[in-house]
């Protein structure tokens, strides 16, 4: 019981921390360079690859609570805030990595997500793979 009290108590003030913290990047980014067109404007002087990723997991207690959760079915709401925070820091660095770059904005940007299992087959975490082509406009 007590592996699990604690990775409560610090899970979830760890991920509190780093939810505060890509808040305060997003804010401070100001116009969000990211877009799903496809289009290539006209005025295009130079464009690149560029891909940004994450790789996440669940604490114990997020876990214990999940495998709950998925007895009974429904949402998994603790999966569920993990797995969105997951996305949205891969698409900030994705941001970042555009203005680090020297690129004006990213087009057809796209997310992935995929198991990586442990033993046994059992998921033991995810990769967030955020991409899409910079361009210099």
């Amino acid at each position: 019981f007590c592996p699990f009290f604690f990775s409560w108590i610090f899970g979830n003030w760890y991920q509190k921390s780093k939810q505060r913290e890509l808040v305060e990047r997003e804010a401070a980014f100001g116009a969000d360079p990211l877009t799903t067109l496809r289009t290539v404007p006209e005025a295009t002087t130079d464009s690149g690859l560029l891909v940004a990723n994450i790789i996440m997991s669940v604490s114990w207690w997020q876990g214990m609570i999940g495998g709950i959760h998925s007895i009974f079915g429904g949402t998994i709401t603790t999966w569920d805030k993990t797995l969105s925070w997951g996305r949205q820091e891969a698409m900030q660095r994705l941001r970042e990595q555009c203005r680090d770059s020297g690129y004006d904005s990213v087009i057809n940007m796209r997310l992935e997500t995929s198991e990586i299992a442990g033993s046994k087959g059992k998921t033991k975490a995810l990769e967030i793979v955020a991409y899409g082509t910079g361009i210099k406009i």
